[in-house]
């Protein structure tokens, strides 16, 4: 009974240590590294700020409206953003920006994309 016992024991050990080898073999997983799947250009979709890319305007937050009995509720006085594609002269491709009225009226004031991006410091090969 005893060799039978010893025997078992053995097995079990041999058993645990295989399967923990098993376990801890192949590339450590590191604390703050994220994993991206690889995905088509098309689907990628990030959530960004509604910030103007050229001017950086910013939504008003401390706006407030006043009723008739005088409460002051807070409410919130959005950019007006707008979608626009310019063609990028240095670039020689279309730049896609995100950007208020007031800075289209800058890029037009400017004559080009370029020109308005030089002089408030952007760098249009992000878009």
């Amino acid at each position: 009974r005893t060799t039978n016992n010893s025997t078992m024991r053995a097995f079990l050990l041999l058993c645990m240590l295989a399967s923990a080898a098993a376990f801890f073999t192949g590339t450590p997983l590191q604390a703050g590294a994220r994993q991206t799947a690889q995905r088509s250009s098309r689907s990628n979709m990030e959530m960004r700020a509604r910030v103007c890319d050229l001017l950086g305007k910013r939504p008003n937050r401390q706006a407030r409206v006043v009723t008739f009995s005088h409460k002051r509720n807070k409410k919130v006085q959005h950019v007006n953003l707008q979608t626009k594609r310019y063609f990028s002269d240095e670039l020689g491709r279309n730049v896609k920006l995100r950007l208020s009225t007031k800075g289209m009226k800058t890029v037009t004031k400017y004559g080009s994309v370029d020109a308005a991006a030089k002089k408030f410091g952007l760098d249009l090969t992000k878009f």
